[in-house]
């Protein structure tokens, strides 16, 4: 029997998330939504998922990141793959399942048609996925790569090369290099200030002791004169 593959949709973002903690969970906007047992979404379409679009803010409007080339431009585009296997509940299905409320299921059905989405090509488990079990793809120019060797290792210039041409590491590369000029810039005043502290205090401590050895100079000079003049004085007397 041939096997049915299945694409769970995600960011560059986010897979590094995957990465740290090594498995895929479940929607945490269902939790949020209070449904009992939320779930973890594939879909059977091979080229795109519309209904895995995103929010997305560059810093000067808000809009909805809604194709994998969108995707691939400001947060990087990638995919899980795996079997459809019976772990797996259609969306009809995941209505009882879930026991979610029958308004919000519709209200998703309602989305993700409005953004092209079909609803019977969706999958859902209600368990974790290692990222062990699961085939990592990402998408560059128009096209699926793997992004798992055939050694098991991964294909890092692959990864890094579509992760650094995204919008948000060139806009956290921007800012990260604007705080390390901003610590270079104070840390120069720092030692500029500092100079000028050290400049005023030495200073000061010159004056201070050149103060000092002019009045012991003046204080030498003093006993001395008056030796002299006592001792004539002495000498006119004695005439």
């Amino acid at each position: 029997m041939e096997k049915t593959l299945i694409y769970h949709y995600t960011s560059l973002s986010h897979l590094i998330e995957i990465f740290k903690v090594g498995k895929v969970f479940t929607s945490q906007t269902e939790k949020m939504l209070k449904v009992k047992k939320p779930g973890l979404w594939f879909s059977t379409n091979s080229k795109w998922e519309y209904s895995a679009f995103k929010r997305f803010n560059d810093g000067n409007k808000e809009f909805d990141l809604n194709t994998p080339e969108e995707f691939e431009k400001y947060i990087g585009c990638a995919r899980l793959v795996t079997n459809l296997n019976s772990l797996f509940v259609t969306f009809a299905k995941y209505k009882h399942k879930s026991k979610v409320n029958p308004l919000l299921w519709e209200k998703m059905a309602e989305i993700g048609k409005s953004k092209g989405a079909d609803p019977t090509e969706w999958y859902a488990t209600f368990s974790p996925i290692s990222i062990n079990n699961l085939d990592i793809e990402v998408y560059e120019n128009g096209e699926w790569y793997t992004l798992k060797k055939e050694d098991g290792e991964f294909d890092t210039e692959l990864f890094n090369r579509n992760l650094e041409k995204t919008f948000v590491f060139k806009k956290g590369k921007e800012m990260e290099e604007k705080m390390i000029s901003e610590v270079t810039k104070n840390k120069e005043n720092i030692q500029e200030k500092t100079e000028e502290v050290i400049q005023e205090k030495t200073e000061e401590v010159i004056q201070e002791k050149t103060e000092e050895v002019i009045q012991e100079k003046t204080e030498e000079l003093k006993p001395k004169s008056k030796g002299i003049f006592s001792r004539v004085s002495s000498l006119f007397k004695s005439k």
